[in-house]
């Protein structure tokens, strides 16, 4: 009797395998197309972005590295004369070919059909190949887990500052009614009151941009120190201000470090230091950093950085026993949970995060691939900790791609907690219509500041920006 009831447990279990696999989304990288003749290189990008906005919805998603992906989007284009000829297929991790499609074309007008064409065959056949589509097992309910009611009814309004001019990207408080914010060439000392009024201002000359802005304190004496990470050009040259009598005086400048204020474990918060490899956007450990007198930076307490995690995507967190985990977002704004050991143990099926913020340096293989001398790097969101063990983390939607220029037109705050095995969501704020550009978390009052950009930069003016605090719970 024991045998054919373990055959039947088999059996039953192997059912069930493709209604598990079905509810996961596809992880797709479109590859660079081969383009031919030469001379129309310029199509590589443009295929790789309308590939890359028809694939995704429907149980697929886009990721912007082959290490992430289920399968793998390549092809080529071809044209003879007139005609043209649209040839893509897709193969999975193994190297295995999944799905294949083709178009054909008298002119390029004909082209964005063809890729909508060949996009909805290859979706087809990749959902079959995993058991996607109709086979899908509906998700039971669960009453009380809906998302009307995870979303937060806020008791008040909170505080909204008024427009200020500029598309900012960065900000910085320390549980006073001040907040530094900047712009890629300035930085800015607001003080909160009926409106947000300005008190102090920094600008820079045009090659160097602000990456980020942090600050710590204030200490026994009651003094501020801000660093504010500077790319200049391609390398960092950072600087570090002390508020004073309400002025922003520079104690040092040309570091050669990254900056990021993170309270880790939800404890004090504490600046950290990375640095740039002459190849490598981020080189080496994370340190605990601090200021001595003369501009010299002491560093301590190296942190190893798991795969996708930097200076700026990091945080730790620990569970009701005390053992530590760090948080961090993909290259593709998947939020993952490693081990203390660096192997990863969950990744959400959603993307959090999402940046405008970005900067270029120059590499000779992105130019052999794309024709261009420079990559672009986009930062990531900050990942806040909380003294009651939350992960707090933006979530920018309504995104889309046009060359290196993001653009996000809302988002939520959402706040998760670990439950052994996964991030179980908590809450999340009421959607704004704003692109969320940096927040920040103060644990005496349990605030958030938003830095939400209003209008972005071009050649109607400089855009515009407010400031936004509300309690986070």
């Amino acid at each position: 009797m024991k045998r054919p009831l373990v055959a039947t447990l088999i059996l039953l279990g192997s059912l069930f395998i493709p209604l598990y696999a079905s509810a996961a989304t596809i992880r797709a990288y479109i590859a660079d197309f081969t383009v031919s003749p030469a001379d129309s290189g310029e199509l590589k990008s443009t295929l790789k972005r309308l590939f890359s906005s028809r694939l995704s919805g429907d149980g697929v998603s886009t990721v912007d590295t082959p290490a992430e992906a289920d399968v793998i989007i390549s092809g080529s284009y071809t044209m003879l004369g007139k005609m043209f000829s649209l040839d893509a297929f897709a193969k999975n991790a193994a190297g295995k070919q999944v799905a294949t499609a083709f178009e054909q074309g008298e002119s390029l007008d004909t082209l964005i059909p063809a890729v909508g064409k060949i996009s909805v065959k290859l979706k087809g056949d990749i959902a079959k190949q995993y058991q996607q589509g109709p086979a899908a097992a509906p998700a039971p309910e669960v009453k009380g887990s809906g998302a009307s009611e995870i979303v937060r009814q806020e008791v008040t309004p909170g505080w909204t500052s008024q427009r200020i001019a500029g598309a900012h990207n960065s900000l910085a408080s320390w549980g006073t009614k001040e907040f530094l914010v900047s712009e890629e060439n300035a930085v800015r000392l607001y003080r909160q009151g009926t409106q947000l009024a300005l008190v102090a201002e920094v600008t820079l000359p045009p090659r160097q941009k602000v990456l980020g802005i942090d600050a710590v304190g204030p200490d026994r004496d009651g003094k501020i120190l801000a660093f504010v990470t500077i790319l200049d050009r391609e390398f960092p040259a950072s600087q570090i201000y002390a508020l004073q009598n309400d002025k922003l005086k520079l104690i040092a400048e040309n570091v050669p470090y990254l900056f990021r204020a993170v309270a880790l474990n939800g404890g004090p918060k504490k600046l950290y230091a990375q640095q740039m490899g002459r190849t490598d956007d981020y080189y080496g450990d994370v340190f605990e950093a601090s200021y001595a007198e003369g501009g010299e930076i002491k560093l301590s307490n190296p942190i190893k950085m798991p795969r996708f995690a930097n200076i700026f995507n990091f945080n730790m967190f620990r569970d009701q026993s005390g053992k530590s985990y760090l948080a961090a977002f993909s290259e593709s704004g998947y939020l993952i949970v490693y081990s203390d050991s660096g192997e990863e143990l969950w990744r959400s099926s959603d993307k959090f995060g999402g940046s405008e913020t970005y900067y270029q340096r120059r590499d000779s293989d992105n130019e052999r691939a794309a024709g261009t001398p420079f990559r672009t790097r986009f930062l990531d969101q900050r990942i806040w900790v909380t003294d009651k063990g939350e992960i707090i983390v933006p979530q920018n939607s309504g995104f889309f791609v046009v060359g290196n220029a993001r653009s996000y037109s809302k988002y939520s705050m959402v706040s998760f907690t670990w439950n052994g095995s996964t991030l179980e969501e908590l809450w999340r704020t009421k959607q704004s219509k704003n692109y969320l550009a940096d927040y920040s978390f103060e644990p005496g009052t349990r605030e958030l500041a938003l830095l939400e950009v209003t209008q972005r930069s071009g050649f109607t003016g400089r855009g515009g920006s407010l400031l936004r605090v509300i309690r986070a719970e």
